[in-house]
């Protein structure tokens, strides 16, 4: 029986810690465990089901116990931008601003063991001026490294059968992946000056959205930004959704004139989009710093607008769909994960309090376990929040 996620009571379960450099991904792995990767390059896992530890003595921030990691991923140099988990939970991919992606067999042996910051000192231990403890942590390699970008790997998704992978860079280069093999299906390049923002695919693979946009090069020069559905096996495009949104857009007028119209509906960017289970709609992020961050929701097939959903001070970060298709949960700035219905755009659920409220600072990326037991929020004042549903 599916679950109605707009329905559940989620509580706050477990907060990792992630001392130092933020978490900026997060994803769901096979038997209720979690993967997020850092600013640093630095991937942990938890074990949802392990025996919590206590929350750290005199933190004001902490109000669920944490876990200690059971793994850690290492190759990456530089930030790990995004993480996509295989169907079934066993492989995890990885994007980096090192340029790469990584593919990673969970079930491989680890190969050797490393010390890391993870539990944030206390109040009383920072006075003190204590060192900031540490813990050690198995570690295992990349089982495969694929490194067909030249730029900063900003975007990464995977297609519900598992079989393709897209990824994005900031030098507007898309590559289109064989998922099994790591082998390239096609690659194209956006427009000038652009960097990619977010990337999407259908369940088979068959179809890709690309966002792309970059602020300004100067006070004048504004690149347009692109949102737009490609054929992910040929790298033709398919359709332009600014086009249909704006009749006159014209993308390659780089002004700050023409951007005043399109900027209204992609703010700073589409930073995040994800396709429905049944791909008949995509959801678009919009990016901040705006008062009202949304996300678009558009009919696939024509590119029309359907409604906006959620609202997020400041805007949002992330976007997903449920596993039934009939919410969108998405993370912002003001320190909330939003559940919206899709139907009547109306939010069923509100996990978290805008800023001021409960946590420190804002989410940079959610996500949700397959059988939607756990909802997980990356948050940049160093956590990863979980909240167990009523889901069984």
């Amino acid at each position: 029986m599916a679950v109605d996620l707009g329905k559940q009571k989620p509580k706050l379960h477990r907060q990792l810690a992630m001392a130092g450099p933020w978490p900026m991904a997060v994803a769901f792995l096979a038997d209720g465990k979690l993967a997020a990767g850092d600013q640093d390059g630095r991937i942990l896992i938890w074990d949802m089901a392990a025996a919590p530890s206590s929350p750290v003595a005199g933190s004001k921030s902490q109000s669920a116990p944490s876990s200690t990691p059971i793994r850690m991923l290492v190759g990456h140099t530089n930030g790990v931008s995004r993480l996509c988990a295989s169907p079934d939970g066993r492989r995890l991919y990885s994007a980096s601003l090192d340029h790469s992606i990584r593919v990673w067999n969970l079930d491989s042996a680890t190969t050797g063991e490393a010390e890391t910051i993870v539990e944030p000192q206390s109040e009383q231990d920072k006075k003190a001026k204590k060192p900031e403890p540490t813990v050690k942590v198995p570690t295992q390699e990349a089982e495969k490294v694929l490194a067909g970008h030249g730029d900063w790997v900003s975007a990464l998704a995977l297609s519900a059968d598992g079989k393709r992978l897209i990824s994005g860079d900031y030098g507007a280069r898309v590559i289109v992946w064989d998922a099994a093999t790591g082998a390239e299906v096609v690659r194209w390049s956006g427009l000038p000056w652009n960097w990619i923002f977010a990337v999407a695919l259908t369940s088979d693979g068959g179809t890709a959205l690309v966002s792309e946009s970059r602020y300004k090069r100067d006070d004048f020069d504004v690149p347009a930004a692109a949102v737009r559905l490609w054929d992910a096996t040929t790298g033709k495009e398919k359709l332009d959704l600014l086009k249909v949104q704006f009749p006159k857009y014209d993308p390659q007028a780089a002004s700050y004139e023409a951007s005043q119209t399109w900027r209204k509906y992609v703010s700073h960017g589409i930073i995040a989009a994800a396709f429905s289970p049944d791909d008949k709609t995509v959801a678009l992020a919009v990016a901040g710093e705006n008062d009202k961050g949304t996300a678009h929701l558009h009919d696939v097939a024509t590119g029309k607008l359907l409604r906006d959903l959620g609202s997020h001070q400041y805007g949002m970060t992330d976007v997903a769909f449920s596993a039934d298709g009939r919410y969108v949960l998405t993370t912002g700035r003001d320190t909330c994960l939003r559940v919206t219905n899709v139907a009547d755009g109306k939010e069923a659920l509100q996990l978290g309090a805008p800023r001021g409220g409960q946590f420190k600072d804002w989410f940079s990326a959610c996500a949700r376990s397959a059988d939607e037991r756990y909802l997980a929020a990356a948050d940049i004042a160093g956590w990863v929040q979980v909240w167990a549903t009523d889901a069984k």
